[in-house]
């Protein structure tokens, strides 16, 4: 079987005038079935079309925050970096792509601009424009019930990229729950933006115990899928994201 050749948005370090990937999204794509390549930045949109006629799918990836422009909002003092170049180019990208059927995954960042890009808008920083609403109890990774405070979850956690920080709550009719088959599932957690007001055609697939965003899909496409976490780093010791990359691998 000929293996998909999937195309990832790239990282842009300032200081060193480079394009780079976090060789995670790499190796998890190969696990997967599949053949990952790095899409290039600083492109126009004929040359872009190009390239993104040879891949089978795409995988925007995580990273620096989006312009508030793009989603109607003045700069507040706790956005991040924003890198113009790549507003850009995943926007293009995202024009290019939604028209067709090719399978999109969307992490991290990846969730947010598919968001905006609909239509939605994005908390700028979570501790400080969000509130926590807590809709159902935790559960403890051995099936214990946990407490329920009234204070935000670890969003942007401290541990390792592999250690598993909260819980999320998937929605049985949605694209996750098809591929996890699990009402609950644990993730890590590296973020301080997260989806406010969901996009129209966007479909709820998962949110944390404090009630932010986790998983959106769009059901109207074959696989259109956006996670707020990182399973690259999880493929490895999780079942439910080695499923999730394998998944998108399968659709392409």
């Amino acid at each position: 079987m000929k293996k998909p050749l999937i195309g990832i948005t790239p990282q842009y370090d300032y200081d060193r005038n480079r394009v780079w990937i976090g060789p995670n999204y790499l190796d998890a794509i190969r696990a997967a079935g599949g053949v990952p390549i790095l899409l290039p930045l600083n492109i126009d949109k004929d040359e872009l079309a190009v390239v993104a006629n040879a891949c089978d799918g795409f995988l925007f990836s995580g990273g620096p925050d989006i312009s508030p422009f793009r989603f109607g909002e003045e700069t507040i003092k706790q956005c991040g970096v924003i890198v113009p170049e790549r507003d850009l180019m995943e926007e293009n990208l995202f024009s290019l792509t939604i028209e067709t059927d090719k399978p999109i995954l969307g992490i991290c960042r990846g969730i947010q601009v598919l968001n905006v890009f609909l239509g939605g808008t994005i908390y700028q920083d979570i501790s400080t424009q969000f509130k926590p609403k807590w809709q159902f109890p935790i559960t403890t990774v051995d099936g214990a019930p946990g407490s329920l405070p009234n204070i935000q979850l670890s969003h942007s956690q401290e541990s390792g990229n592999t250690v598993l920080t909260h819980s999320i709550n998937v929605e049985e009719d949605s694209l996750l729950y098809d591929i996890v088959s699990k009402d609950t599932i644990f993730v890590n957690s590296f973020h301080h933006q997260a989806i406010k007001d969901l996009a129209p055609s966007l479909k709820l697939a998962a949110t944390s115990p404090d009630s932010l965003i986790e998983a959106v899909y769009l059901p109207e496409k074959p696989f259109f899928l956006g996670v707020q976490w990182h399973p690259e780093h999880l493929f490895r010791t999780s079942e439910d994201a080695l499923n999730l990359f394998k998944a998108f691998i399968n659709a392409c």
